[in-house]
């Protein structure tokens, strides 16, 4: 078998509005000459473009004619031979290829990939919901999600105060989490995620005010360029799961952090960390140190089943983001990924060869890359927060 091409697709995706451009999934397909197309996701925001080059531009003219299934090879081929490595454009394509590569194999194989990772540990992997849908009110996102079938629920860091202001932004998420448990009861886990916005002070005054609302994790109370922010956050606060991940890439990023035992919860994600067989090694590597992972992901149904593939074959997994893009989710989906009850099926998805994915690609194609705006926040001088 060898690989006769590979295809990068970005697709446009709206918000609640069906209007303003809220995310690009950047579907990746690898065909072979024995008629088996494999599909992945390499979803990246603002990246968008530089990815499809980057696959097919660059990967694509040193990986035609190579065997899929020898998928090691291939990744260490397509990391490895590259001078400039480690950035997110790279290791995110090389993620929606590698997921591709688990897909063929499996087809191949007539198995799931779950058991070409060496078999489920667990019949169901678990989501988290988001305020996705639109609502109108924190209340009606987080109530639509628990009538959904979901027991966890992540909101973020609040509308943001114009001019930034850090300790307002404190008082606003500790306002908008009471709102959320009120409405929510005891019983349903909650999540901030706080996205690096706060000095060391500002999080551990946030951190000490979410504690009556029995929070599941914390994700980036501080920015992570370096480990000491976090590290200082992990001490102050034993008794609460400290999470990140999403922006860093490969297990080499990931090494001081476990080493140092700075996070209890390891947020690396499928599409950018280097795809299925980088995020097995990132979760075996994390569990030597005791380090839960809960795989970042608010991307398309690809990214989750790939996700759901490996959180199934880990020991050390505890939960899944899941980005409720409706109608698109749905809609794209020829052979859907299987969610009951606030889970991902692994049973039922173990039925199916592959990811056991399939995607309707004229939808794909009929919506075209969209420009997404940059996330800016201006402080009361005009700079930029150096902090997030």
């Amino acid at each position: 078998m060898k690989i006769t091409d590979i295809q990068c697709h970005v697709m446009g995706i709206p918000g609640p509005d069906g209007k303003t451009a809220r995310r690009n999934w950047i579907f990746v397909e690898v065909h072979t000459n024995k008629g088996i197309t494999g599909i992945g996701e390499a979803t990246t925001e603002w990246h968008e473009m530089a990815i499809k080059v980057q696959i097919e531009n660059e990967l694509k003219p040193n990986l035609l004619g190579l065997d899929p299934r020898r998928i090691t090879q291939i990744w260490q081929k397509g990391y490895r031979e590259f001078w400039w490595r480690q950035g997110v454009v790279h290791t995110s394509a090389m993620s929606g290829i590698d997921m591709a590569l688990w897909d063929i194999l499996g087809k191949s194989l007539n198995a799931p990939v779950c058991d070409l990772l060496g078999g489920r540990v667990r019949d169901k992997v678990r989501l988290y919901a988001r305020g996705d849908l639109g609502l109108g009110s924190l209340e009606a996102d987080a109530k639509q999600a628990v009538e959904q079938g979901f027991d966890a629920y992540k909101h973020g860091f609040g509308k943001p105060t114009a001019p930034f202001d850090v300790e307002r932004q404190v008082d606003v998420v500790l306002t908008e989490f009471k709102r959320i448990r009120a409405a929510l009861g005891p019983d349903v886990d909650l999540m901030l995620d706080a996205a690096g916005m706060f000095t060391s002070q500002a999080a551990h005054r946030l951190i000490e005010g979410l504690l009556p609302q029995k929070m599941y994790f914390i994700e980036e109370p501080v920015n992570q360029d370096t480990v000491t922010p976090t590290l200082r956050i992990k001490k102050a606060f034993p008794n609460v799961r400290i999470a990140l991940g999403e922006r860093l890439c490969t297990r080499w990023a990931f090494r001081e952090f476990f080493e140092r035992q700075a996070i209890d919860v390891c947020q690396a994600d499928v599409s950018h960390t280097g795809g299925i067989s980088e995020l097995m090694k990132i979760a075996h590597y994390a569990e030597v140190y005791g380090i839960q992972i809960a795989p970042h992901n608010p991307y398309g149904p690809v990214a989750l089943a790939a996700s759901a593939h490996a959180a199934a074959a880990m020991h050390n997994f505890l939960i899944l983001e899941h980005c409720r893009l409706y109608p698109w989710f749905n809609d794209v989906q020829r052979v859907a990924v299987p969610i009951v009850n606030g889970h991902v099926d692994m049973i039922e998805l173990s039925r199916r060869p592959g990811l056991g994915v399939e995607l309707n690609m004229q939808l794909v194609q009929s919506l075209p890359f969209a420009r997404l705006d940059l996330l800016t926040y201006a402080q009361r001088d005009g700079s930029s927060l150096i902090y997030q």
